[in-house]
């Protein structure tokens, strides 16, 4: 990272003079055309002529994201709004870790962003958080026009008490996100097609592990690697079911938990055949996203999971410098009895993009701030960055600069936005066609039409909402119960892929978790999908 930020310090001189005028409420391009702004958004609230305030605020930093006070985007907030802002900035690995600390203090931050939707009611009913109802209503016509156009986005924001305590992010991009990944120019070398069943997957990962095909005179391709588990136990959608709860449409819809289930022990049965192959990388089982990153750098490994901007398009923006040739493309999900695409994104995202915490001593100007991110301009903001500095306008539309598309300094086009803006993460805001379509290249594109769309509809059987809301009750069984099984369960699925444990004590694995209550969490998602 200290690249970037190099880079930023370098353009200071320059995002100061924008800051500046923006601070008068001038941002190029918008016209008079964007939604309320800042000045109108909540009354005098959000005048600059106010008071400066502090307004402290929680929000993970994704990876590819210089700190929060460096960005060029919240400089702008403040000096539009009249305020400073304190970041409490953890990575995205040790958010929730973080979370738990900072809400056991007394004086919480003003705004909460990316609280896990699990834990909203809990602080909702408790108060720890407010309620966001009459805020919406009253004071924020940007977020409720937004909210009252998307058809189903109040039902899924509410809360079973009736309700809503965090805004959303919401985005025009097509569902799903998370697809399998391939070496194109190896599966050229070794003259096959991309694998689409499980019997081509361990063929590919054959002809990998017996074949010097990154040339370097030694057998050391990895055929199959991930940042964590994950990546490889979603190869159980080939088998049927999911790697967590899911409706089964082969049995009526009835919700099932997937890591118990008789599907998934031929799942895990595949993966352990897999790993004792060597087809799987052993460090999976460690390995993080910090880590793995690197190890992608090293040409070595022919296929692995991951997202379509940070990894896909990344990869093919930055690798074929180093590595003429260089491709990776995204797969159809694996095929077996079933072709399930498992990490589909609900609408809005499962994302409390900001909560407010009753800590606020300035709601109403929390307020306008948080709204005017959905307004036109603010949209425009947060997406696109300064006009002249990151995009410019051509033909009505803001098309990124060369400081995006071709970054000096060798940056992707995210790791470029990530040095201005949180776009590329989360927030509450919209997520712009303007910025995906410009950043998808052609191999996301390509995913998004063959290996995506196609099996969202099959797959929605099968997924539960992320924003699915339960009972304050059913929540604190759910979270308490899950609290034991999911720790227990990733042991289990590890001993079992790796050998540690025989697949022969897989019926003692399942009779433990369902003497963990699994049986009663099951019912809880059951009357809530029915309900």
């Amino acid at each position: 990272m200290d690249f970037m930020k190099e880079r930023k310090i370098s353009r200071r001189a320059v995002c100061s003079a924008m800051v500046a005028s923006l601070a008068l409420g001038v941002l190029e391009g918008c016209g008079s055309s964007s939604s309320t702004t800042a000045s109108s958004a909540a009354g005098s609230g959000a005048a600059a002529s106010n008071e400066r305030i502090t307004v402290r605020i929680l929000k993970s930093k994704a990876a590819n994201e210089v700190a929060a006070e460096q960005m060029d985007v919240w400089k702008i907030l403040g000096e539009k709004f009249n305020m400073d802002f304190e970041f409490d900035n953890p990575p995205q690995d040790n958010y929730n870790e973080r979370l738990n600390l900072v809400m056991m203090d007394a004086q919480l931050p003003d705004i909460i962003m990316d609280m896990p939707t699990t834990e909203v009611l809990k602080y909702g009913e408790s108060g720890v958080i407010l309620s966001l109802n009459d805020y919406i209503e009253n004071d924020m016509p940007n977020l409720k026009k937004e909210i009252d156009k998307r058809d189903g986005v109040e039902k899924a924001l509410t809360y079973s008490d009736g309700n809503i305590y965090y805004m959303p992010m919401l985005d025009e991009k097509v569902s799903g996100n998370m697809p399998y990944i391939v070496r194109t120019d190896w599966l050229e070398k070794l003259g096959i097609e991309s694998p689409v069943t499980l019997e081509d997957w361990e063929n590919y990962w054959h002809l990998v592990k017996t074949t010097d095909l990154n040339g370097n005179g030694t057998n050391d391709e990895i055929p199959f690697s991930s940042y964590d588990m994950t990546g490889l136990r979603n190869f159980c959608t080939a088998f049927g079911c999911l790697d967590d709860f899911y409706t089964d449409p082969d049995d009526g819809g009835k919700v099932h938990y997937g890591p118990i289930d008789p599907k998934y022990k031929k799942a895990v049965t595949w993966m352990h055949d897999m790993y004792e192959k060597g087809y799987i990388d052993p460090e999976i089982i460690t390995m993080d996203y910090a880590s793995f990153v690197p190890k992608l750098a090293q040409n070595t490994v022919a296929s692995f999971y991951g997202p379509l901007g940070g990894m896909l398009a990344a990869q093919n923006a930055t690798m074929p410098a180093s590595f003429p040739g260089f491709h990776v493309e995204a797969t159809v999900p694996p095929k077996g009895t079933a072709q399930i695409h498992s990490y589909i994104d609900q609408e809005p995202r499962a994302i409390a993009a900001a909560t407010i915490t009753a800590s606020c001593k300035n709601v109403d100007r929390v307020v306008a701030l948080l709204d005017y991110m959905y307004s036109a301009e603010g949209t425009l903001l947060i997406n696109m960055g300064i006009e002249g500095t990151h995009y410019t306008m051509q033909d009505g539309k803001p098309i990124f600069t060369d400081y995006v598309m071709k970054n000096p300094d060798g940056l992707s086009p995210k790791n470029a936005i990530g040095t201005f803006t949180f776009a590329q993460s989360s927030g509450p805001f919209i997520l712009s066609q303007d910025e995906v379509t410009q950043l998808d290249d052609d191999s996301v594109n390509r995913a998004k039409q063959d290996c995506i769309i196609p099996f969202l509809e099959e797959s929605k059987k099968y997924v539960i909402p992320g924003s699915t809301s339960f009972s304050s009750e059913d929540d604190a069984v759910r979270r308490a119960v899950m609290a034991d099984v999911d720790t227990y369960v990733d042991e289990m699925i590890i001993k079992f892929v790796s050998g540690r444990e025989p697949l022969s004590n897989w019926d003692t694995y399942v009779e433990k978790v369902n003497g963990m209550g699994i049986a009663e969490v099951i019912d809880i998602y059951q009357k809530t999908l029915n309900g």
